[in-house]
């Protein structure tokens, strides 16, 4: 049940994984829109919990007690396999980009820090995707945003390359936080550190980077 603090969905049974991305300002469109309003966070934050299980999810978005817009579809009503949860949801919607020059041209103008999910909607042209995330992090990090933010883009890159591959693992990126940011700094192009980044992954993992690019 709803309330003032809660949003409660049903996802289907542990048979399966269940994926939960979270936004802020603009998603990818869910088919079935379930929730669209305001909650009071108690400690100003989001948290995703399964039922009674401890947090796997705790991101501080707002002051406590304070208001938060939020935008929660599914692809399913019952038994959902994608959640989609969208904070402060504003009018903008994903650009539908296609073709490789499409993409390019697109995340070229995404420049602010807070728009970084933007670029990694999706997994077509990987290291395209994780060229322009970086190019986005080393901008701020030229620009004095802070490091709470600036560990927000990190965070939401390494998020990214976990449904990179089946392999992908939280103990096989265990050191690529630490990577991205030591690179934030480098003389490096952004898509030579992306493929860096991806060799790294694809080395600790055993397998190829055509292994791990075969989505592009």
């Amino acid at each position: 049940m709803n309330d003032a603090h809660h949003v409660v969905l049903t996802v289907r049974a542990q048979i399966a994984p269940v994926r939960v991305s979270v936004w802020r300002g603009a998603a990818p469109k869910a088919s079935r829109q379930i929730f669209d309003g305001e909650v009071v966070l108690s400690m100003g934050y989001l948290t995703l919990r399964e039922a009674s299980d401890p947090p796997f999810f705790v991101w501080p978005v707002v002051s406590a007690e304070a208001r938060v817009a939020l935008s929660i579809g599914v692809d399913a009503w019952d038994e959902a396999t994608v959640v989609t949860v969208v904070v402060d949801p504003g009018a903008d919607s994903m650009p539908d980009v296609r073709s490789r020059d499409g993409f390019i041209a697109s995340a070229a103008a995404i420049t602010s820090l807070s728009r970084i999910d933007q670029v990694l909607t999706g997994y077509s042209y990987p290291v395209d995707r994780l060229a322009a995330a970086i190019r986005i992090m080393r901008a701020a990090s030229d620009g004095g945003v802070s490091d709470a933010r600036i560990r927000y883009g990190i965070a939401s890159v390494v998020e990214w390359l976990k449904w990179l591959h089946p392999a992908i693992s939280s103990g096989a990126l265990e050191g690529v936080p630490e990577k991205i940011r030591n690179n934030l700094s480098g003389d490096f192009s952004e898509e030579v550190t992306a493929r860096v980044l991806i060799a790294y992954i694809a080395s600790t993992l055993g397998v190829s980077v055509e292994e791990i690019l075969m989505v592009c």
